[in-house]
């Protein structure tokens, strides 16, 4: 007499099956949340911005007290430019920022362009333009509206409020050019 064997539609052999399944599915989707958690590891700020460049997301970007929120237009280095409804944004990514999206968008998005390559060389070009614009630095508790006279290689030198300021590049963290009183390259 032979024995027989269990048939695909055996009970025991389908729970055992699905059984199976399920272990290979969990572990897979745990390798997927390692490799997603490595890959957020791996990236600096620059990188996340010209994520949010590329996606054309609504960001909002905390300064201090301050928060902007609008479009990335541009991002490069440690530059993240963010146009709001009212102002031209300029936000160094070096400092005490925080950015989060306000907003996904299911479409739009923008390559990144010719521009500045880093903050520093986004500020001369407002030195060379002669923009008026406000200088951030939350962590001396000061935003100064002025023009840029001169970048040095670690300071700026700004003229505000009849005075002759001269801030580390450190502690500026952002510049803003009001849209409604300036046109021309301050807007990326």
């Amino acid at each position: 007499m032979s024995e027989q064997l269990p048939g695909w539609d055996d009970p025991e052999l389908v729970a055992l099956g699905q059984h199976f399944r399920d272990e290979l599915r969990a572990e897979a989707e745990a390798y997927e949340e390692l490799a997603a958690r490595d890959h957020l590891r791996g990236r600096d700020l620059a990188a996340v911005a010209l994520e949010l460049l590329h996606r054309g997301d609504v960001v909002a970007a905390a300064v201090g007290a301050r928060t902007f929120t609008g479009e990335v237009t541009y991002a490069a280095g440690d530059l993240l430019c963010l146009r709001t409804p009212s102002v031209d944004l300029d936000l160094a990514l070096h400092g005490p920022v925080a950015l989060h999206v306000v907003e996904q968008v299911r479409s739009g998005g923008r390559p990144r362009g010719p521009g500045p390559g880093s903050f520093k060389a986004r500020l001369a070009e407002h030195e060379h333009a002669g923009s008026e614009l406000e200088v951030g630095c939350p962590a001396l508790g000061v935003d100064l509206r002025g023009r840029i006279v001169a970048v040095a290689p670690d300071h700026l030198v700004l003229d505000a409020d009849g005075r002759r300021w001269y801030l580390g590049l450190v502690a500026v963290a952002y510049t803003a050019v009001d849209r409604a009183a300036h046109t021309g390259g301050a807007a990326r």
